[in-house]
């Protein structure tokens, strides 16, 4: 049997999902990777609170997870010259395979859409759970990766690590996307299923904040933006569109009160904020706000985070729903990307 290749991983971002990431490298993930004959090593880290490493030999992986773990900085696994920025980092590292995972400013898609494109220009695959690369440069970086014969790869950038973009690609062949619908915001959807209770939005919203799933500021959450970034990623990847997220309608949750969601639900209804992306005269159209849902319709789905129902041409409709996300559904979905640019498992 032939030996199993390095395949070297460059992580930027070390956050939660990249942290879980490598802990499940060690494990499944890595025992899966060498199915496909290949022995994955990370030979970088960048972060911007923990500084940056590079070795070209391998870094130790529990070691840095010790490191940022305690608040330390990852400068003593540095091998090599100094390097004191991500740009810098994303530049230099020897890597195959760029992870990344940086905090997003989903007004501008950036940092992340930068790295992408440093390191699709040094024919480095680029693996990311970003969605801002796919919202506001997925057609420039798609065209950049084929000019370098390497891949761009984002599965982790909408509903965590359920396969939307993989399906698409894979499974529904010759099928043209002619529309979607979807709860794309986990935040929320929370806020508003725990109002229909008789809850107020503040409590609802620190009920969210305590579960993980709303940040510290959710404004972009409440106003759509995130969902706009989101639909905006499904279209230009889905429906071949190149929109950007200020092109969206958008309404967000802010005003809706817990007296209307319960005059929705009298009469069996409820309150989302949907995504929905459909083709006008030749136009991709994306909108955000809340609505009506009939309470039997899979968007009203209880207990879910994330629901997207795609409309074909040759399949009708399919739909994707996903429970619980968190950081172990992203951090796979990073892992089937991986598996794809090595062409699958055998």
């Amino acid at each position: 049997m032939p030996r199993a290749r390095p395949l070297r991983l460059a992580l930027v971002g070390f956050g939660n999902v990249g942290r879980r990431f490598a802990e499940l490298l060690r494990g499944p993930f890595g025992r899966e990777l060498g199915r496909c004959r290949v022995r994955p090593i990370v030979t970088g880290i960048a972060t911007g609170r923990h500084g940056l490493a590079i070795d070209a030999r391998g870094l130790s992986l529990p070691r840095a997870l010790r490191l940022v773990k305690s608040g330390a900085s990852l400068a003593p696994l540095h091998r090599g010259a100094r390097v004191d920025e991500v740009a810098g980092f994303v530049r230099d590292v020897p890597a195959d395979v760029l992870l990344e995972l940086s905090p997003l400013d989903p007004r501008r898609g950036e940092p992340a859409t930068t790295h992408a494109r440093l390191a699709l220009r040094r024919g480095i695959h680029v693996v990311t759970a970003n969605k801002g690369p796919v919202a506001f440069a997925r057609r420039s970086l798609m065209a950049l990766a084929r000019r370098n014969g390497v891949q761009f790869r984002h599965e982790g950038a909408v509903m965590d690590g359920a396969p939307i973009f993989n399906l698409h690609e894979r499974c529904l062949p010759g099928t043209r996307i002619l529309g979607f619908r979807g709860l794309l915001n986990a935040t929320t959807t929370r806020i508003l299923s725990r109002m229909e209770e008789g809850g107020s939005f503040e409590a609802a919203l620190r009920a969210a904040q305590r579960a993980g799933v709303a940040e510290a500021d959710p404004t972009h959450d409440i106003d759509g933006w995130d969902a706009a970034v989101k639909g905006c990623a499904l279209a230009n990847a889905l429906m071949d569109a190149d929109l950007r997220p200020r092109q969206v309608r958008r309404r967000g949750i802010g005003r809706i009160t817990p007296a209307e969601l319960k005059r929705a639900r009298r009469r069996g209804e409820r309150v989302r904020l949907v995504v929905r992306g459909w083709r006008r005269a030749g136009r991709v159209i994306v909108e955000v706000g809340p609505e009506r849902i009939p309470a039997d319709d899979l968007l009203a789905s209880r207990g879910a985070d994330g629901v997207l129902v795609l409309e074909t041409d040759l399949m009708g409709e399919v739909g994707i729903w996903e429970g619980k996300g968190g950081v172990d559904q992203t951090a796979y979905a990073l892992f089937s990307d991986l598996v794809a640019t090595l062409g699958g498992l055998p």
